[in-house]
């Protein structure tokens, strides 16, 4: 990729701040960004040389690049994880999550959420990874009464104020069965996603007032007919505007619409290891998405030579 493309990627999904404000007459237009990552897997240094298309793309390093690039040029801006930061590289074997939730926290994360391999040490390890993190951690279908430490870390919703708007955002978590040992997330159960959000939406839609409204999912994108998804739960909560994905490694070139009874919901996911970092654009006026749009910027050396 050239210099002139990423920097053309970079800026083209602020597209969104183009597109004509359906039904708006001349109102107040707020626009916000959000970037994005999931399923990085310990993925701390970019992928060598006979990793197919994902040679030599990634790494933490040029991530920050890029982010601290998008938040000197962009005014709104989220940094976001859908979850799955552990497991994968001699890193998570030496460091056990530490690093990876170090570095994350001096990138600038606003918020994350939690992956069925974020408990592959068991709770207690995952406990201790997490006081490095300087960030929440969202999920609301969690039950962790036998897990007090873990309930505390867990932050079912958040609001994220910017002048003249509101963000919420939330959290959801996959099923542990045949994916988590019964000891690894011992004290921790699992909840439907359905029936913990709708009373979560409620709560930021209804009582907050937020003008956009984030899941951060790792149910997986697609799991066709296995399990709940991103493309089911979007159908079954009304109210989300975004849904930031993970779990299924699903590589998207654009976000998913699904119509629901409140609007549209946006699905987006952008594969795994670190190598895209995803960008959603939104233009808000009057509490609704007027416009959106996004994209995948893959990570590289001269994205990091661009930031």
């Amino acid at each position: 990729m050239e210099r002139r493309h990423f920097l053309s990627s970079l800026g083209a999904a602020a597209a969104a701040s183009q597109l004509p404000l359906r039904g708006d007459a001349g109102g107040a237009t707020s626009r916000m960004t959000l970037l994005h990552t999931n399923d990085t897997h310990s993925h701390i240094e970019p992928f060598g040389p006979g990793n197919g298309q994902a040679s030599g793309k990634g790494g933490m390093a040029r991530r920050a690049s890029m982010v601290k690039q998008a938040r000197a040029t962009i005014p709104n801006v989220l940094l976001l994880d859908a979850g799955d930061t552990f497991q994968g590289t001699p890193y998570f074997n030496q460091y056990k999550g530490k690093l990876d939730f170090e570095l994350m926290s001096k990138v600038g994360y606003d918020a994350s959420t939690l992956g069925n391999h974020d408990f592959d040490n068991g709770v207690d390890m995952l406990l201790e990874a997490m006081e490095f993190a300087k960030f929440p951690f969202l999920n609301c279908n969690f039950e962790c009464k036998g897990a007090p430490a873990l309930g505390k870390r867990l932050t079912p919703w958040i609001i994220k104020e910017f002048p003249g708007f509101k963000v919420g955002l939330t959290g959801v978590g996959v099923d542990f069965k045949g994916l988590v040992s019964t000891e690894n997330h011992k004290g921790v159960d699992w909840i439907s996603p359905e029936e913990t959000l709708k009373p979560v939406i409620r709560q930021l839609r209804e009582v907050e007032k937020v003008d956009l409204v984030v899941l951060i999912s790792h149910l997986g994108y697609d799991l066709h007919g296995d399990a709940i998804d991103d493309l089911h739960i979007a159908k079954l909560v009304p109210g989300m505007d975004v849904i930031i994905g993970g779990h299924s490694h699903t590589f998207l070139d654009q976000p998913t619409k699904i119509q629901q009874d409140l609007g549209e919901t946006h699905i987006f996911q952008v594969g795994w290891g670190g190598i895209n970092l995803g960008r959603m654009d939104f233009a808000l006026s009057k509490g609704q998405v007027r416009a959106a749009s996004g994209r995948p910027v893959p990570v590289s050396a001269l994205a990091a030579a661009a930031g």
